[in-house]
């Protein structure tokens, strides 16, 4: 059901501002439009919306990086890293961490000195069905919700948007988050030249926040016991829920040895294991994750991270969250997997996007804004020709320049840290180009101040 008419009109929307980083008064233009996307017949089928934001003080861009933003899902727009991080206003929230924010209004958006538009410009996409991207034609579905389609939409777009304005020369990064990632994996093997198909667009760099590649729809050749990758982030709740000594970093640390020494050779024993030893890796297991160690063993020294959700703080009537374990709500109030965290800040991220960002880009058009879109329930295909860490891979190996950054959130018990280290020393990566950085958050690393500015320093700096 809609009040406006059914008939889709593409828009392009134009504005200007400024925005002060570290002391300088940056101007720009903006041109925010509908892309369209069309069949062999010529028909509109799809269209993707993006966000374009380019300084106006610089006569040669020649030599200036773009860099090209999205989110994940799959079905998700890019309002959380624009509203988030990225653009030049950012969400403000009162409480440094910004954790269990306030639901209701009033929310805050402030100018973000951490923006990076001193630097390069900025492209935000929203996919097809997404944001204000929108599905033209239901028989068309199949083209766009799938991991290899979705690709090759974001590679169209790329080429496309790098004619418009005339930019194959700049460097040129991406930032995918979440299922963003397994689509940066997949985008960089189409642009670098996939097969026959030679679209031989280099890229500078790409980062994945909150790895989502060798998860249970992408998984390694060589794949891990799932409870070895699983137990830091299980630390890291523990830790920051009960004060436990040390830094964050160093319970972590020595959680995560743990998993490489004693834990994996315990689960490879399995039965042949001695039950003094079997006892005391319980024990350890129990100290890290602060399940019981009679939880554990029945468990099979394999503890189960929804249960712990649930399990580590139930004595005090609370759960955790899967996307940030920092954020908890009454026990037996979930609302699904996600729903700790993200039904609580959500709101704020909507209202940032469809009200002051949104005007400040003299975007006039009254369409619904899809923050995580159901896709009308088409079904998404979860199979491609070959992974997304190996196309990532297979990308490294063509262009012998590009770099990769890895950024994980401890707290992020859905795209987990020690998934993240595995995969960037198993998925076939050249060591001496992969950047692997943790921060004091969970899936979105802008959720909180002290993570959001260590994150923004390090893709600043990853932009050579």
């Amino acid at each position: 059901m809609s009040l406006q008419n059914a008939v889709f009109e593409p828009g392009v929307y134009e504005s200007s501002g400024s925005v002060t980083i570290n002391g300088i008064k940056i101007p720009y233009k903006t041109v925010c439009q509908d892309n369209m996307l069309y069949d062999e017949a010529g028909q509109a089928i799809g269209s993707m919306f993006t966000y374009s934001y380019f300084r106006t003080d610089v006569k040669d861009v020649t030599d200036r990086p773009v860099f090209f933003f999205f989110n994940g899902g799959p079905g998700s727009g890019s309002l959380w890293l624009h509203a988030g991080l990225f653009g030049p206003l950012r969400l403000h929230f009162e409480n440094p961490e910004a954790v269990n924010t306030p639901h209701i209004p009033p929310y805050f958006v402030k100018e973000n000195d951490w923006c990076m538009l001193d630097k390069c410009d900025l492209v935000f996409i929203d996919p097809v069905g997404t944001g204000w991207g929108r599905l033209l034609n239901k028989d068309a579905a199949e083209r766009f919700y799938g991991m290899d389609e979705d690709a090759e939409s974001f590679k169209v777009l790329i080429h496309t948007w790098l004619n418009r304005y005339n930019r194959f020369m700049s460097p040129k990064y991406l930032l995918g988050e979440s299922y963003g990632t397994i689509r940066a994996g997949f985008l960089s093997d189409k642009l670098t030249g996939k097969g026959h198909d030679y679209s031989s667009v280099a890229l500078n760099g790409i980062v994945l926040l909150g790895n989502a590649m060798g998860n249970s729809d992408n998984l390694l050749k060589y794949d891990a016991e799932p409870a070895l990758l699983a137990l830091p982030s299980m630390a890291a709740a523990n830790w920051y829920h009960n004060k436990l000594p040390g830094t964050l970093k160093e319970f972590v640390d020595s959680c995560y040895e743990f998993c490489e020494k004693d834990y994996v050779l315990a689960l490879f024993k399995g039965t042949n294991l001695d039950e003094a030893e079997h006892n005391r890796i319980a024990e350890k297991v129990a100290y890290f994750s602060r399940l019981s160690k009679a939880e554990v063993l029945k468990q099979n020294l394999r503890p189960d991270m929804p249960l712990s959700w649930q399990q580590v703080l139930e004595d005090r009537g609370l759960e955790l969250g899967r996307l940030d374990s920092r954020f908890t709500l009454p026990f037996g109030t979930r609302t699904g997997e996600e729903g700790v965290a993200i039904t609580q800040y959500t709101p704020a991220f909507m209202a940032a996007i469809c009200g002051p960002i949104k005007q400040s880009l003299n975007i006039t058009h009254e369409r619904e804004y899809y923050g995580i879109s159901g896709f009308d329930k088409f079904e998404w295909k979860k199979t491609s020709e070959k992974p997304a860490y190996e196309c990532l891979s297979a990308s490294m190996r063509r262009n012998p320049d590009l770099r990769v950054m890895f950024a994980t959130g401890y707290y992020d018990m859905a795209c987990q840290v020690g998934q993240a280290r595995y995969l960037a020393s198993h998925g076939g990566y050249p060591k001496e180009r992969i950047e692997i950085n943790e921060y004091p958050s969970g899936h979105m690393l802008y959720l909180g101040e002290e993570s959001a500015k260590a994150f923004a320093d390090d893709v600043r700096a990853f932009v050579k």
